[in-house]
């Protein structure tokens, strides 16, 4: 046994560390992310466990609301990935393909996943937890649901410009990028809750209306549609700012030859 040679091992991975974006977040970001989420969601339910409000609808609910965002980037992000990994992208865009109909064939291939996915994630509330989303939000979930759907959309497509931009080193963000806003979306708590430093942040995010409605609906039978409106027109906002993001990192990519070296 040579403790030369296993020296020389830790050395060069602990030189790729600091460098590596992937290896941060597995080794700090998600660890640090949890403490924050659930410390900001267990300190909420701490101060306010005498209300008369059902705690599992509040966790179900944002649980729920959370995975119509988080699959909807997902699989934008992941299937631009997978054309990346199977060397399939220059295939791809050497043929007639726009960058427009690869986009629009990812949003409906990921749509389809998600009423799979969805499916089986209300039918699994309602048989072990007894909890029916559509008794709820029966007249507004639609909108809800469209909302939560566009500001992942946005992100989807952040991401994928930044994959262009960036090549593989940028790939851990196609998990990472949106938790990060999880926190400040208070999918498990109100905005009032959280610091006024994060409360700022929090309202320039559309998720943070959409999952205050929630907890209204849960706790009062009622919405305040301005809040559905503004959450609207952000997505609006950022929908269109992550398209010509995107338009703009794939011609950048294009005339420098960068796609190739996702292939």
């Amino acid at each position: 046994m040579s403790f030369k040679r296993i020296y020389a091992i830790i050395i060069r991975h602990l030189y790729i560390w600091p460098r590596s974006l992937e290896r941060w977040q597995g080794s700090l970001g998600w660890p640090l992310l949890g403490l924050i989420s659930w410390g900001m969601t267990m300190s909420f339910f701490q101060k306010n466990s005498s209300f008369g409000f059902s705690i599992v609808a509040f966790l179900l609910g944002g649980v729920i609301f959370w995975e119509f965002t988080s699959i909807s980037q997902r699989e934008i992000s992941v299937n631009f990935l997978d054309e990346a990994w199977n060397k399939n992208l220059i295939n791809i865009f050497s043929t007639p393909t726009t960058a427009g109909e690869f986009l629009l064939a990812s949003v409906i291939l990921g749509l389809i996943k998600l009423t799979v996915t969805m499916f089986i994630m209300l039918s699994g509330a309602v048989i072990f937890y007894k909890f029916n989303i559509f008794s709820l939000y029966s007249l507004y979930l639609p909108f809800l649901i469209a909302n939560l759907l566009m500001f992942g959309l946005s992100f989807g497509f952040i991401i994928n410009g930044l994959i262009i931009r960036f090549g593989y080193g940028a790939q851990e963000l196609a998990w990472a990028l949106l938790a990060w806003v999880s926190p400040f979306s208070c999918i498990y708590y109100p905005l009032s809750s959280i610091p006024s430093w994060a409360q700022k942040i929090g309202l320039m995010l559309p998720s943070t209306y959409i999952f205050e409605e929630m907890r209204r609906v849960i706790m009062t039978g009622s919405m305040n549609l301005s809040n559905l409106f503004v959450s609207f027109s952000l997505n609006i906002i950022y929908l269109i700012l992550a398209l010509l993001f995107f338009r703009w990192m794939f011609e950048n990519a294009r005339e420098h030859g960068r796609l190739v070296k996702l292939n």
